[in-house]
């Protein structure tokens, strides 16, 4: 199973993205098998956050636990400025696996 890439694909089926972040991965120490992960999306200014949280949850595999962050584009901006924010945090450390125009 193509784990990321079946979640970003469901993320991909709710909403268009800016952008999508891998930022977290457990994996096991005997096997190095994926046992979760963590996705940051970036969306449009305007996107009504906790509705598509949930549609998000909803539409994503639950072969794996999954936890999703999401972010309006201002708000990403705005928190990747200050260094010390969890935004800037998933900036410096995660993986970016879709940007829109890239």
């Amino acid at each position: 199973m193509a784990f990321p890439d079946d979640i970003l694909t469901a993320i991909r089926s709710v909403c268009p993205p800016c952008r999508v972040i891998l930022y977290g991965e457990k994996r096991t120490l005997a096997t190095d098998k994926l046992k979760a992960a963590s996705f940051c999306v970036i969306v449009r200014d305007g996107a009504d956050r906790q509705s598509l949280l949930t549609r998000l949850y909803l539409a994503v595999p639950a072969e794996l636990p999954v936890q999703l962050t999401v972010y309006t584009q201002s708000e990403w901006r705005e928190l990747t400025a200050d260094p010390t924010s969890y935004a800037a945090w998933i900036s410096r450390k995660g993986r970016v696996l879709y940007e829109q125009g890239a």
